[in-house]
């Protein structure tokens, strides 16, 4: 299977100070790829560069074979959909607009703007739960709302990568289980999924594989299954797990072991 995404040596250094270092990875086409480690490990700043927000300093980022370096915007857009997580405080579009407007790396520059009822905004409201309150403004919705705004927009994009960025955090228990069943589904259909989780076990349950990065190195990269036969997760964290599981055949999950009395 070949890849949607291989990061090959990416370094990373601004203000002389090196947040990544000579990180090396990749996701075949359909994968999902969880990435983990501690607060200030260099999570969200890996998948910036990998997905061509954030000018690296040194290595390769490949999207389907191509060097990112020499892709236009247009075309970056066209291969890789985002979710961020947040900065929609201040939006008034509505939900509908919003998603609409992100499909403009198909759009012709004299198409008169974005179209709020092609199909494929109307499918990705739906497919992201968001249908129900398409037609309100951004920054009249709940956080779970808001969330699955984003989501939308991504999915109307139109790509066949997502980059999520931590899209259950702030959520409730409810929603955060929701958003991961809407991202795994998502995945089922063939989309690719490069996500960054400080949840353990989201990345447990949903990822196909993890990599775990700590002080902007790769500290552990294989199948999610693998993880916790290892004692990688302690080393990342530098604390100790409890493993328990569901029943026989399931995937375990992690606790800290301080919460565990």
């Amino acid at each position: 299977m070949s890849c949607a995404v291989e990061v090959r040596n990416l370094s990373y250094t601004v203000d002389g100070r090196q947040i990544l270092r000579d990180i090396s990875f990749s996701a075949e086409k359909g994968t999902f790829l969880a990435v983990i480690g501690p607060n200030g490990a260099g999570k969200s700043t890996l998948l910036k560069c990998a997905g061509g927000l954030v000018r690296y300093s040194s290595g390769h980022v490949l999207i389907d074979g191509c060097d990112m370096v020499k892709m236009r915007e247009r075309e970056r857009a066209r291969k890789i959909a985002w979710m961020h997580q947040s900065g929609t405080d201040l939006l008034t579009f509505t939900v509908r607009h919003f998603a609409a407007m992100s499909r403009y790396p198909w759009q012709h520059v004299l198409s008169g703007g974005a179209d709020d009822n092609c199909r494929e905004v109307n499918d990705a409201l739906v497919l992201a739960g968001a249908a129900d309150f398409a037609e309100r403004r951004i920054n009249t919705l709940s956080g779970g709302e808001r969330q699955r705004a984003l989501l939308a927009a991504a999915l109307a994009q139109g790509t066949d990568i997502l980059f999520l960025d931590e899209p259950a955090s702030f959520l409730d228990y409810k929603q955060q289980v929701e958003m991961v069943s809407l991202v795994e589904n998502i995945n089922k259909s063939g989309k690719t999924i490069v996500m960054v989780t400080h949840d353990i076990n989201h990345a447990l349950h949903s990822a196909r594989e993890i990599l775990a990065v700590k002080n902007g190195s790769v500290a552990w990269h294989g199948y999610a299954d693998d993880l916790l036969k290892s004692s990688a997760l302690s080393d990342i964290y530098e604390t100790e797990f409890k493993f328990f599981e569901k029943s026989e055949g399931c995937r375990q999950y992690a606790v800290p072991l301080g919460f565990v009395k």
